[in-house]
């Protein structure tokens, strides 16, 4: 994308959120409630840029010697734009927090309810049990039915979802600005009166296996399960699948749900958003109204255990046989969300997989030409969080070759670092990303209880532009060496069971230490494909088990006895 349409792009982005640069003033805050339609908006206004970095620190990023050198020393680096999204925070008796973004303007308004909950509290031998409850949770309550929680705001124009992560579980209901009354009550119906019945657990456990089985199934569906269990090694909140492993959902329990939710779902583990076109008054009235008589919850705080540090490489294989090519995963186990480095492994992930431009998108896709797409991307946890690299092989790329150009890639940030030009095109790709995710109020909302709860002020939001452009040179190499080096990495190798060469894998047979990891982590549906037959054990399994590229099905042929070599005449 060029500098032009790109800052057109953020422009567009931040009028429409009501979102202008410091000291402008905002016609949004002024404009009367609209529920119909949307009012034609006021040309965009130009997002003013500050001239904060010193040009000496620009002169140590620049190249030495040259005149081009001495011009970028010269220039003021980018400011990002400085966000301004209005937040009214409140707090009710029985602990829920209710964060407010209003934006008059919008025909638009969202719920979000945003519980401190997620995988990471699955008691040891009953994985996915929080998915589980995220599952029943979803389906209705009991004053709402199974699925008609949906249908209602499907019926008044609105959208409603549901997403369970390792560490929070939040849903969110869109719907014109007039609705906000029925979004707030199904929220409130759904936090007090869920249907905890045997029937409903038995529906939802049915669900999350096939689900599971669906997910394992998939092409390249098992890595990530793999990768993570081996990342987070020893450290049971990140090391199980949130999916469940395939013996618990089997033997899950009615009782193991309704633990779960006394422990983890209430108005005090919870917090409450709301974004688009509302008045905080009558809003906070409508809160009050629904949730004020929804009693606490004897609430049970996130048991941490030690996490074990990593002290050499670990790697895996799996075999997929719904994958068409070989396919490589690296991960790190990196700082939690809100620790200061976090920031600037945002920044790398950019460098070296945001956009075609990336490092690794240039590299190995454009000029190489040894990868179909590249994924570079930190997980955004409260916990130890995962750095990861995702990149799917073309036909025929060699692995072990692939991986020492990302390896190189990756050194190469730690000793020299990002030019001055890549730093500000990673800067602008993840404003224009960060602007676009918030373009509607179901991302603010969002967006909003996800700050509240895992910072404990949503406010921290309108600051991360500012954050992230203050990462330097010098962070992105200092974070690289100290959080990628290659004794802290993971890597697993994805095979289809038929690849040419690929019994034993190339590089994982090799490396020292190497575990000889199949698909242990992934029972069920997936693991049928993924080691069928009597070859589970062997390096490749399937009808190419032990055949090497060019070896011979069919058994060698017999050789013909030769008669002696007559006496040569004299």
């Amino acid at each position: 994308m060029s500098r032009t349409l790109l800052r057109r792009a953020v422009a567009a982005g931040i009028a429409s959120l009501g979102l202008l640069s410091a000291g402008a003033p905002c016609p949004a805050a002024a404009a009367p409630r609209t529920t119909t339609a949307a009012r034609p908006r006021p040309a965009p206004p130009r997002a003013q840029r500050a001239t904060s970095a010193p040009a000496a620190a620009a002169a140590r990023r620049a190249a030495p010697g040259t005149a081009a050198a001495a011009r970028r020393a010269a220039a003021p680096a980018e400011a990002p734009i400085a966000l301004a999204l209005p937040i009214e925070r409140a707090t009710l008796e029985n602990g829920l927090r209710v964060v407010m973004s209003p934006d008059r303007s919008s025909p638009t308004v969202a719920v979000a309810v945003t519980y401190d909950a997620g995988s990471r509290d699955d008691p040891s031998g009953r994985s996915g049990v929080a998915r589980l409850v995220m599952g029943m949770m979803a389906r209705g309550s009991r004053n709402v039915p199974a699925g008609e929680h949906q249908r209602v705001v499907a019926e008044r124009g609105g959208e409603a979802s549901a997403e369970a992560g390792i560490d929070r579980t939040t849903y969110v209901d869109a719907l014109p600005a007039n609705e906000l009354a029925l979004a707030l009550w199904l929220e409130a119906d759904r936090m007090k009166s869920l249907e905890l019945s045997a029937q409903a657990f038995e529906a939802q456990r049915r669900e999350a296996q096939e689900r599971r089985g669906a997910l394992l199934g998939a092409a390249y569906g098992q890595g990530p399960i793999r990768l993570q269990a081996l990342v987070f090694q020893g450290y049971w909140p990140h090391e199980h699948p949130a999916v469940g492993d395939a013996d618990d959902l089997a033997g899950a329990e009615l009782s193991w749900a309704r633990d779960f939710h006394a422990a983890h779902y209430g108005p005090n583990r919870a917090v409450l958003s709301i974004a688009g076109g509302f008045d905080p008054g009558e809003a906070m009235e409508l809160v009050r109204r629904y949730f004020d008589g929804i009693p606490a919850v004897a609430a049970a705080p996130f048991k941490d255990v030690p996490f074990p540090e990593q002290t050499s490489q670990r790697t895996g294989v799996v075999r997929d046989s719904a994958a068409h090519a070989p396919a490589i995963l690296y991960g790190w186990a990196v700082p939690p969300r809100s620790h200061p480095d976090h920031d600037a492994l945002s920044v790398v992930a950019a460098l070296l997989g945001r956009g075609e431009s990336s490092r690794l998108g240039a590299l190995l896709v454009a000029d190489k030409a040894v990868a179909r797409s590249v994924r570079v991307a930190t997980g955004e946890h409260r916990g130890p969080d995962l750095f990861s690299i995702d990149v799917r092989l073309a036909e025929g790329a060699r692995v072990g070759d692939v991986e020492k150009l990302i390896e190189g890639e990756i050194r190469s940030l730690a000793t020299a670092g990002p030019s001055p030009a890549e730093l500000t095109r990673a800067r602008r790709l993840l404003q224009s990303a960060f602007v676009a995710g918030l373009a509607d109020p179901a991302a603010r909302a969002r967006a909003l209880g996800e700050h509240e709860l895992l910072f404990g002020d949503a406010a921290h939001l309108n600051g991360e532009l500012a954050r992230r452009f203050a990462v330097t040179r010098e962070d992105v190499q200092r974070v690289a060496r100290e959080h990628l080096g290659p004794m802290r990495r993971t890597i697993v190798e994805t095979y289809p069971p038929a690849t040419p060469g690929a019994s034993p894998p190339p590089r994982a047979a090799a490396r020292a230490g190497a575990p000889r990891a199949g698909v242990q982590a992934a029972p069920g549906k997936g693991a049928a494909k993924a080691a069928p037959g009597k070859g589970a054990a062997k390096a490749a399994p399937g009808k190419g088990g032990a055949k090497s590229r060019g070896a011979a099905a069919r058994p060698a042929p017999k050789k013909q006895p030769t008669k002696p070599a007559k006496p040569r005449k004299k």
